[in-house]
């Protein structure tokens, strides 16, 4: 008889009873940091908790008007004239802050391309001096570089501002040398190749001088006074306290009649382009404008370009800021002040096209437009301030509006679109000599 039929095989081994027995033994290396290490792992409990924060508006379900209307709609008068002064502080504060930034970053900027110059020249198999350059790696934010001889010379007569250095190579006017020794003890540099002074001035025609001085400061304003017995009155802030003070001025203009003069002054809407900036100041300077008003935003920068295209005029000329413009040129206009707006006339297409939008503002603004010879007349019964705009957008609407007039200069060339304006610097001139 087969026993083994119909039987199936079996194997038998003692490996596993042997390994489950020890297995209580085994320990790991590292306890692990898991409760339960049979769970899914997962790094997300090690980041911090983000929850989404709304703004105070969203959380109150109410618009963002609402929110600061009643923020804000009651405090007194005291208190928003703190809080008004708050902002002009902050506002300031983020200005020079950005200024000090960009002219770190214009550092930066000039020592890597210095470096990477002399790189170049070494390779060249280049030995100069080791006083080579005035490096503009220690361009520093706090100065700027004014050059040419009447920028230069004009900026020590005029004494604004704070001055360092004084650079020459074979300087051909020494009464600026002498000036500079004898009223400010300057530090004079003479520099044997007219490279130094290129650097400094990015290569800017600056006659062999150059002065390393502090930025301009620009004065805030707050209002005009009335004009009487050939003065008038301003009111500035004073920034130590930040409180306005009052001065007391002269016309700025010759008389040659024994009649009393009224100030002229100029607000300069928005120019952008320093060189026409410091056109605009060169030719108010030369006609006796009793001074200048720029916005504190979107306006060309006051530094060594626009003081050169000025010929110096830019340290002589009486040039103060406004944070508010409307609010500044309705208390023109409240203290006497004519205000005058530059602007050129809409021919039919324009009007059309204008009365489609607002034909109140269109007929309003149609009304005030006065002639250029009827200038003199109205400095001549009392005090004026011509608002001059850019070259591509002129004087913006809302100013137009607060204007008492308008007025243009006449194209006199016909059957010709492609020149259909002047440069800034031009239209400022004619319209000043209409007035004079």
């Amino acid at each position: 008889m087969n026993l083994n039929v119909g039987c199936q095989k079996r194997s038998f081994t003692i490996a596993s009873s042997v390994f489950r027995k020890h297995s209580s033994d085994i320990k790991p290396v590292f306890k692990p940091h898991f409760s339960n290490p049979n769970d899914v792992r997962s790094f997300e409990k090690n980041l911090p908790l983000t929850k989404k924060v709304g703004r105070p508006w969203e959380n109150m379900n109410i618009s963002k008007d609402e929110f600061f209307q009643r923020k804000y709609g009651n405090i007194s008068p005291e208190e928003r004239e703190r809080l008004n002064e708050k902002v002009s502080r902050q506002r300031r504060m983020r200005e020079a802050r950005v200024s000090k930034e960009l002219a770190a970053r214009e550092a930066k900027r000039q020592e890597m391309f210095e470096e990477k110059r002399n790189q170049r020249k070494e390779a060249r198999g280049y030995t100069g001096n080791s006083s080579y350059s005035v490096s503009r790696a220690k361009y520093d934010s706090v100065y700027e570089y004014i050059y040419g001889t009447h920028s230069v010379k004009s900026a020590l007569l005029a004494n604004k501002r704070g001055l360092n250095t004084l650079y020459v190579h074979n300087c051909q006017d020494p009464t600026i040398v002498k000036l500079a020794k004898d009223a400010y003890n300057l530090r004079i540099v003479e520099r044997e190749s007219k490279g130094d002074l290129n650097l400094l001035t990015k290569n800017g025609v600056h006659n062999g001088v150059v002065l390393e001085a502090n930025s301009l400061v620009i004065p805030y304003i707050e209002s005009v006074g009335g004009s009487e017995d050939g003065q008038y009155k301003l009111s500035l802030i004073d920034d130590a306290t930040n409180r306005p003070t009052e001065e007391t001025r002269p016309v700025a203009r010759a008389n040659d009649k024994e009649e009393s003069l009224h100030p002229l002054a100029l607000y300069l809407d928005e120019i952008t382009d320093p060189q026409n900036m410091g056109s605009v100041l060169r030719t108010a300077f030369f006609y006796g404008v009793d001074f200048v008003v720029l916005p504190d935003h979107t306006t060309a920068r006051l530094g060594p370009v626009a003081n050169k295209a000025s010929a110096g005029a830019m340290d002589q000329m009486n040039i103060y800021q406004t944070d508010s413009s409307l609010k500044f040129l309705q208390s023109v206009r409240d203290n006497g002040w004519s205000l005058v707006s530059t602007s050129g006339k809409p021919d039919e297409a324009q009007m059309a096209d204008l009365k489609g939008k607002d034909g109140k503002i269109v007929e309003n603004l149609k009304s005030k437009f006065i002639e250029l010879s009827e200038l003199r007349s109205l400095l001549h019964d009392g005090p004026v301030m011509l608002v001059i705009g850019s070259e591509g957008a002129g004087v913006r609407t809302n100013i137009k509006i607060k204007s008492n007039y308008l007025v243009g200069i006449p194209k006199l060339r016909q059957n010709d679109t492609l020149v259909d304006s002047l440069n800034v610097g031009v239209a400022t001139g004619i319209i000043i000599g209409s007035c004079v």
